[in-house]
C-alpha cells in the first residue's frame, strides 16, 4: 500500500489540454509561460507532514548517514497535489483584472500557461500584470516564450525561457519551443513534429511502444499515425504473447512505416487558423467532415472565417481518426459512428474556443447516414436509434450535406497517408469550395428500405368487428 491509495485526490480542476491548444491558436501573438516550481508554493499542514517523511543522506551528502526528512509542501506524485495546487494558483487570482483572471483559471494546463492575444501590447500588458498579481502569492511568472520578438523585449531576460535568455533577440533566429508536448517553431509561428523512433524489438509491446512515442493530441498527423495502429492491429491478432517475436512476413511493413514515419519531421502546421487572426473575422463557420472505412472511421473539423474584404481562410481546427472493430460492423454503422464522432465533436471545439460561431455545417458522403438522420416515417432497431438520437441531440438535420467522397478530407482519416503526402492532402489544404458553398436545402431520403436489416418492419394491423344486422329476424320489407 502507498500513500495515494489513501490519499483523496479531489476534484479535477486542471483544464482540458485539447481545449487549451484551441485556444492557443487563435490570435496572432501568442504567449507561453510557466509557474515556477507550483507543487512546492503550496504548504502542508503541520499535522500532515509526517506522511511525507523520507530517508536521505544528512546534508545532502552521500557520504554520510541517512537521516528522517519530511516534506513542508505538496509534492509531484501525491494524487492530491494537482486539485490542491490549482485550487490555490486560481485563488492567488480572484481579484485580479477579469483578463488575468481568465489567462489563469482558463488557459493553465496545470503550471503551463498558453494564450494568444491581438496585439503587441495587449500581450505585454497581460503578462506583466499577471507575473506581478502572482507575485503577491508567492508564485513566479517565468519561461515566458513568444513568437513575436517585442514581447520578448519587454520581458526580464531572467523571466524568459532558457534558450531565450541569451540570445539576441534582434538577430538571432528564434528557436523551437516544447509546449504541452508539441514543438512549436517560434520563428515560423509553425507546429512541427520531432520523431525519434528509438529501436525497439519487434513484439506487440515494442511497437506499441513505438506508436505512442507521436505525440499529435490536435490530431495534425492523425491519417499517419492511423496506418501504423491499423498495422498494430493486424499484428496484435496473432496468437504470440506481448513479448514473443511476431511473424516475419508483418516485420517489414512495420519498417516501412517507421522509416515513413520519420518524414513528420519536414512537417509544418500554422499555429493559427487563420492568418489575420480570430478577432478580425466577420464571420466564422465550422464545418466537420465524416467518414468511415472498413477499417476505420474519421473526422476532421475547419474554421472557415472571412475577413472585412470579403476573403475567405481556413484551417484544420481538430481531427480524429479511429481503428474500427474488426467484425460486427456494416459499413452503414460504421458510417454512422463516425457522424456521431463528428456532432459531438463540434460540441466541444464550440465551448473549447470561447468565441461565436455563426453557423456549423457537417459533410458526408454516406446517403444512408443522411437518411437515417432526416428519416421521420420509419423506426429503426436499437443501435441506429440511439445513435441518431445523439446526432440530433446536438445538431440539426438541415446542418447535415452530401459532399462527394473525393472532397471530402475524412477520406484521408479513413485510409492513411504517407507522412511525406500528408501536407498537400486534403486533410491540412481543405476543399475551399466546399466550405465557401452556401448551404442549400437537401432532400434525403431512406435508401432501400426494403433491405436496410436497420429499419424494422412495418407492421399493419387489421381488427374485424363482426356486429348482427339489424334487419335479421324482420322479415321481409
Amino acid at each position: 500500500m502507498c500513500l495515494n491509495d489513501v490519499l483523496l485526490s479531489g476534484p479535477d480542476l486542471v483544464n482540458d489540454l485539447v481545449g487549451v491548444l484551441m485556444r492557443f491558436r487563435k490570435e496572432p501573438i501568442a504567449i507561453t509561460a510557466d509557474i515556477e516550481q507550483m507543487f512546492f508554493r503550496f504548504g502542508v499542514p503541520t499535522k500532515h507532514r509526517n506522511m511525507l517523511r523520507f530517508l536521505w543522506h544528512r546534508n545532502n551528502d552521500v557520504t554520510q548517514e541517512l537521516i528522517d526528512y519530511r516534506m513542508c509542501v505538496h509534492i509531484f506524485g501525491n494524487s492530491s497535489s494537482p486539485a490542491i495546487a490549482t485550487f490555490g494558483l486560481r485563488k492567488s487570482v480572484e481579484d485580479a483584472d477579469s483578463d488575468v483572471k481568465d489567462f489563469v483559471s482558463r488557459n493553465f494546463y496545470v503550471d503551463d500557461g498558453l494564450i494568444s492575444v491581438p496585439s503587441i501590447n495587449e500581450g505585454v500588458s497581460l503578462i506583466t500584470r499577471t507575473q506581478d498579481k502572482l507575485q503577491e502569492s508567492g508564485l513566479r511568472l517565468h519561461k515566458v516564450a513568444s513568437n513575436n520578438r517585442d514581447v520578448l523585449l519587454a520581458i526580464k531576460p531572467i523571466d524568459r525561457a532558457k534558450e531565450l535568455e541569451i540570445m539576441d533577440l534582434r538577430l538571432d533566429a528564434l528557436p523551437t519551443q516544447r509546449t504541452l508536448g508539441m514543438f512549436w517553431d517560434l520563428n515560423l509561428d509553425v507546429f512541427t513534429f520531432k520523431v525519434d523512433l528509438q529501436e525497439k524489438p519487434f513484439t506487440r509491446r515494442g511497437i506499441l511502444s513505438t506508436l505512442h512515442t507521436v505525440y499529435d493530441p490536435l490530431g495534425l498527423a492523425a491519417p499517419v499515425i492511423l496506418t501504423g495502429r491499423l498495422l498494430f492491429r493486424d499484428l496484435v491478432e496473432s496468437a504470440h504473447g506481448w513479448d514473443d517475436p511476431l511473424p516475419c512476413k508483418l516485420e517489414d511493413a512495420w519498417l516501412a512505416w517507421c522509416k515513413d514515419v520519420a518524414f513528420l519531421s519536414t512537417l509544418e502546421v500554422p499555429r493559427m487558423y487563420v492568418s489575420c487572426g480570430l478577432g478580425n473575422s466577420v464571420t466564422r463557420e465550422l464545418h466537420v467532415f465524416t467518414d468511415a472505412s472498413e477499417r476505420s472511421i474519421s473526422s476532421v473539423a475547419y474554421l472557415k472565417t472571412t475577413d472585412i474584404v470579403g476573403e475567405s481562410h481556413a484551417g484544420l481546427i481538430f481531427g480524429k481518426s479511429k481503428v474500427a472493430p474488426k467484425h460486427g460492423h456494416t459499413i452503414p454503422r460504421l458510417e454512422l459512428c463516425a457522424a456521431v464522432m463528428a456532432a459531438e465533436m463540434s460540441t466541444s471545439i464550440i465551448s473549447n474556443l470561447d468565441i461565436p460561431v455563426d453557423r456549423v455545417t457537417f459533410h458526408t458522403d454516406s446517403r444512408v447516414v443522411l437518411g437515417y438522420i432526416n428519416n421521420r416515417s420509419r423506426r429503426f432497431f436499437t443501435y441506429v436509434t440511439n445513435r441518431v438520437s445523439r446526432i440530433l441531440k446536438v445538431s440539426e438535420p438541415s446542418q447535415w450535406m452530401y459532399v462527394q467522397t473525393d472532397k471530402n478530407p475524412a477520406d484521408v482519416g479513413t485510409r492513411g497517408i504517407r507522412s511525406r503526402d500528408l501536407q498537400q492532402s486534403l486533410w491540412l489544404q481543405p476543399p475551399m469550395d466546399i466550405l465557401r458553398a452556401v448551404p442549400k436545402s437537401e432532400t434525403h431520403d431512406l435508401v432501400d428500405t426494403a433491405v436496410d436489416v436497420e429499419i424494422r418492419p412495418e407492421v399493419i394491423c387489421a381488427k374485424t368487428d363482426t356486429m348482427p344486422s339489424v334487419f335479421l329476424g324482420s322479415g321481409s320489407i
